[in-house]
């Protein structure tokens, strides 16, 4: 998944955990095709795939309205 902005791309990846459950990593890159920020966070444990995908773009919505565009 990715969201697109003018300025910059987020891409959106979901897997799962050595250690059981889900987590969502976030890299941030900017127009130039540098890489500004990458952000993991734990989703803990999810019911299936579909169920991770989600809450990771749940995440993702929150952590670009809180920091690209608060």
């Amino acid at each position: 998944m990715q969201f697109c902005d003018q300025e910059i791309l987020i891409d959106v990846s979901t897997a799962a955990v050595d250690t059981g459950g889900y987590g969502v990593f976030l890299t941030v890159t900017s127009e130039g095709g540098t890489e500004v920020d990458n952000v993991f966070s734990y989703l803990g444990d999810c019911s299936s795939l579909f169920e991770a995908r989600n809450l990771a773009e749940i995440f993702a919505k929150k952590w670009i309205d809180e920091n690209i565009f608060p």
